[in-house]
């Protein structure tokens, strides 16, 4: 029983961390890819022009519509409000913002 045991012992610590916290013996364990994080933009900072993506038809949305003062940027997984002319986010929108967006 102690050679079993030992052998093992021997076969976890062995065993890269990965594959060491599966919980069936001899499955193979996969690790997500970790991404990068996204640059998030606070209110009063500005959106670099051409990056990212203006969203129309609003009302789809179920955000309120725009009266040209300002518009809405999808910004990966978010929505910002962000005056046109100097790029400055006014307010983070996404809570307001259906499930459509995404």
């Amino acid at each position: 029983m102690r050679v079993i045991a030992a052998a093992l012992l021997a076969t976890l610590v062995a065993a890269p961390a990965a594959e060491a916290a599966c919980r069936i013996a001899g499955a193979k364990c996969l690790t997500p890819e970790k991404r990068a994080d996204a640059p998030r933009y606070a209110v009063g900072e500005a959106l670099p022009r051409g990056k990212y993506t203006v969203l129309l038809n609003t009302e789809y949305y179920g955000l309120p519509p725009t009266d040209g003062t300002f518009w809405y940027f999808k910004v990966d997984r978010r929505v910002l409000k962000v005056e046109p002319r100097t790029m400055e986010v006014l307010e983070d929108v996404t809570r307001a913002a259906s499930r459509a967006v995404w």
